[in-house]
């Protein structure tokens, strides 16, 4: 049964465990415009200051997987809600994901169903989604501490801004900034720069997470484009990152990855818990099939 999960994503991981062809999205031609950041004007330590608990910070969220090959075709990902902490950073998330399918996918849209996801203390309850029909009677959450249940994009937030050393590992490789426009009621900066996978792998415990093995030397060299709008109180308002990544060899697809995530009300009260123990499921209690399937995402651009 795990395996078939696993097998949703499968061709995604394996073209960055494996050394596979992957070529980067176009990065900004602008060149640095502004010194860098003072210690009195630090984004890092603005994250960090916002660590408190029971406070947090709202998230909307855009995913796109662009089709490059034989098809053109786009699967638009939203999600949305609210991120909460603690004294070393999230601790605990309740995000609603809806999926906007190319047309004539029908097949699939008992696939790529909306669920709620909220993981406390490392464990994750999803309501709906694609096991939503194969719950038992009188339960509403399936509860996976793997983080494996939901088919979320490929493409969520590749480059986490809320990792104080992610954070702090892109904006040394900032190569220009320049005036952002106003987002969440404040004028921003916007960073811009790459880096690469696998200096994102070292210093990113959600990308090595999300990736769930060791990546490849190959896909580690490869770069990642991003820019992050930065306002006046040095915490991030949005975060925009994108990378290209050939499957050739896998099939004939190229994608274009690209996580666009907007970050708002700062310092939110939440409360977040586990939903009741009586409307919990386990994994083994679904009623479905086994079987490994192809993965949905490359079946929408070569099906």
């Amino acid at each position: 049964m795990r395996r078939m999960i696993a097998a949703l994503t499968g061709a995604t991981v394996a073209a960055l465990v494996t050394p596979a062809l992957l070529t980067a999205a176009p990065a900004a031609a602008q060149s640095a415009r502004s010194a860098p950041q003072s210690a009195q004007a630090d984004p890092v330590s603005a994250l960090k200051r916002q660590f408190r608990v029971h406070r947090g910070v709202r998230l909307a969220e855009n995913t796109k997987l662009i089709g490059e090959g034989r098809k053109q075709r786009m699967i638009f990902t939203r999600r949305n809600g609210v991120l909460e902490f603690d004294r070393k950073g999230v601790a605990a998330s309740d995000l609603t994901s809806t999926f906007n399918l190319p047309g004539g996918d029908s097949e699939l849209k008992g696939v790529f169903v909306p669920f709620r996801t909220v993981t406390v203390k490392g464990v994750s309850y999803t309501s709906g989604g694609m096991f939503g029909d194969s719950m038992p009677e009188g339960k509403k959450w399936l509860r996976d501490s793997d983080d494996m249940v939901a088919l979320g994009s490929p493409a969520q937030q590749l480059l986490n801004p809320l990792e104080p050393a992610t954070l702090k590992a892109a904006l040394a490789h900032t190569t220009a900034r320049r005036p952002g426009g106003t987002w969440d009621g404040t004028r921003t900066v916007v960073h811009s720069g790459t880096i690469t996978l696998g200096e994102l792998y070292k210093v990113s415990p959600a990308f090595r997470s999300a990736l769930g093995v060791k990546l490849s030397a190959k896909s580690a060299k490869v770069p990642v484009t991003w820019q992050l709008y930065i306002g006046s109180d040095q915490l991030v308002r949005r975060a925009v990152s994108s990378y290209t990544q050939s499957l050739r060899g896998l099939t004939s697809v190229d994608l274009t990855y690209l996580n666009d995530s907007r970050y708002t009300g700062w310092g939110t009260r939440s409360s977040i818990k586990a939903p009741p123990a009586d409307q919990v499921a386990d994994f083994d209690d679904l009623k479905v099939g086994e079987g490994a399937g192809e993965d949905p995402y490359i079946q929408l651009f070569t099906g």
